[in-house]
């Protein structure tokens, strides 16, 4: 658990700081946003921003400040997004925005919510900050566009998943990493950049573990929901890989069905699961080690980037 009482505080800090849905006087975008919780996540993305611009400067700016919820703002506009693509019916244990209010609707929230990341990045006036926003709305997209594409692709290649969730989960978890260097006034850092990229695959790897192996209460979603929705992920993939000709041609036939429960069965006997969670504490062990070749100016926020790893190779939802 994310229990250390500094990164409590920074998330304290975000939350107080979605300060602009007071001001909306428009009924409607009210509305909207009286259905969908704003920050309601574990909010990972802005703890990086401002844990990492604290560990560089040995303080947390107004700009760090403003970017973080920026980022988290981001992630929020493509949740709703992806909701949509998916048709999914519950987000974090509640329902959908897009089952709540309507696609139409949901489609222009999330849109909302972009104008609005725009319109903080912009007040930074730093070229640098925009260029990473701007970089990251491409990746994501580029990797949810490679997704929806190969949906229902049984024959999913290690490497196009990984190409995938490169851009449409590291990318941003990268970002948040740089960002957090970017608004300390330093340049870029390529053990900084390689911590949040490494942090943002293992996050994605966990994410398609827990998929599969956790529960409906924990997740907040149906178990299986990938495979509900035709993505074919690590566990998948390598179960398949490990999986006989009678087991290959089951999970072929049972992922076609959407028979979740048996499709799980399969993965866990040829140990898709464990595998998938091998490579993924890899990816940790290397995200942990370029913190190991970082200067930093306060080694207590160093060692909360480091619980932050844990917690995401270790966390139940």
């Amino acid at each position: 658990m994310l229990d250390d009482i500094y990164i409590k505080r920074k998330l304290v800090i975000l939350k107080k700081n979605v300060y602009f849905i007071k001001k909306i006087k428009q009924k409607s975008i009210k509305y909207i946003f009286k259905n969908f919780k704003l920050l309601s996540g574990k909010g990972i993305r802005g703890l990086l921003v401002l844990t990492t611009a604290e560990s560089l400067s040995g303080r947390i700016s107004n700009a760090a400040i403003h970017t973080a919820i920026a980022i988290e703002l981001l992630h929020q506009a493509t949740l709703i997004h992806d909701d949509i693509i998916d048709n999914s019916y519950k987000r974090r244990g509640d329902i959908a925005l897009n089952k709540k209010i309507g696609y139409e609707l949901s489609v222009l929230a999330g849109d909302y919510l972009f104008s609005f990341v725009n319109k903080i990045i912009l007040g930074q006036k730093n070229q640098q900050l925009f260029k990473i926003f701007s970089d990251v709305v491409k990746d994501v997209c580029e990797g949810e566009i490679e997704e929806v594409y190969n949906k229902d692709n049984i024959y999913l290649k290690e490497k196009q998943y990984f190409d995938i969730i490169k851009k449409k989960t590291a990318s941003l978890i990268r970002a948040s990493v740089l960002c957090g260097l970017i608004v300390t006034g330093n340049n870029f850092n390529k053990f900084l950049s390689d911590f949040g990229l490494y942090l943002g695959i293992a996050f994605q790897i966990k994410d398609d573990i827990l998929d599969v192996s956790s529960n409906s209460k924990n997740l907040g979603k149906p178990v299986g929901s990938d495979i509900k929705e035709g993505k074919v992920t690590l566990p998948f993939i390598l179960a398949f890989k490990n999986a006989d000709k009678k087991d290959k041609k089951l999970m072929i036939k049972f992922f076609r069905q959407k028979k979740i429960d048996k499709i799980i069965k399969i993965i866990k006997k040829n140990d898709g699961i464990k595998n998938s969670f091998e490579i993924a504490q890899n990816y940790i062990t290397k995200a942990k080690e370029q913190l190991n070749k970082i200067k930093f100016k306060n080694t207590k926020s160093k060692i909360q980037l480091e619980k932050i790893a844990n917690y995401v190779i270790n966390r139940n939802y």
